[in-house]
């Protein structure tokens, strides 16, 4: 069973957070406009040329974490004015920056079926089971001829199934379509994964990851720079991107610079 996706007026927040808690996710159409998504392509390009040995490398697919060393045009995608409010609403206050990861998945020779996972379990003391909020955005016009997100809605407080195909029979499955620029926002605990195809084009995402500032950290595998949690004039972006990971942690004071 496939789920009709629910598309929302980009200006309405309140019908944007009833589908996210309905759903699991609300799409976000348009949400970077094409000069940036040529920004952020070309600025891909220009790492994977200059820097290869900050991308991880298999057969088919390079990613990297840590982009926001080497170009800082990323910060647009995660403090975007457009997403702030929303996530805002839907965590109930202040948030913090977890993650970035940018993918460059080439073409597959056969498909392959959807790689359905959890991130991370829901968390029941947050109204919306809500602790680690996630967005990706596509960097290319994505259809039924293409690799693509896919997720399997279910309401943001609903039963958690245990059962991964009696979770798929009763929310179905969303197969996430859209231009460049196009967005979803979801709970990362929700059931979802890659769904590949046999196709000679290219997939690139940016995926981004929130989280709440007294909650352990996400991961250990994007580095902050000063820049963003010490030098940055601006408190509020300083404290956004405050909440260091042990990565950050161990890095910085191996290079001799000061958490205090």
């Amino acid at each position: 069973m496939f789920h009709t996706p629910i598309l929302t007026d980009p200006a309405d927040l309140n019908a944007q957070a009833a589908c996210f808690e309905a759903h699991g996710y609300v799409i976000l159409r348009d949400l970077l406009s094409p000069d940036e998504v040529a920004d952020l392509n070309g600025a891909i390009d220009r790492d994977r040329r200059d820097n290869p040995f900050m991308w991880f490398t298999t057969t088919s697919r390079d990613y990297n974490c840590n982009l926001l060393l080497t170009e800082p045009g990323f910060e647009r995608a995660i403090r975007h004015p457009r997403l702030l409010p929303l996530i805002e609403r839907l965590m109930g206050g202040s948030f913090c920056f977890e993650e970035l990861a940018v993918r460059h998945r080439g073409g597959e020779a056969t498909p392959r079926d959807t790689d359905w996972h959890r991130d991370r379990p829901y968390w029941p003391e947050h109204p919306l089971h809500l602790d680690y909020p996630q967005v990706i955005y596509y960097l290319n016009d994505v259809d039924e001829t293409t690799h693509c997100f896919s997720l399997s809605p279910e309401p943001a407080q609903g039963e958690i199934l245990s059962d991964r195909e009696a979770h798929l029979r009763r929310g179905g499955v969303l197969h996430f379509y859209g231009r460049a620029g196009a967005a979803i926002l979801f709970n990362c605990a929700t059931l979802h994964g890659v769904t590949l195809r046999q196709t000679d084009r290219v997939r690139r995402t940016i995926q981004v990851y929130y989280g709440h500032p007294h909650r352990p950290s996400l991961s250990q595998v994007t580095l902050v720079p000063p820049r963003l949690w010490r030098d940055h004039p601006d408190p509020e972006t300083r404290r956004f991107y405050g909440k260091l990971n042990r990565y950050t942690g161990v890095m910085s004071e191996g290079l001799g610079i000061s958490l205090r």
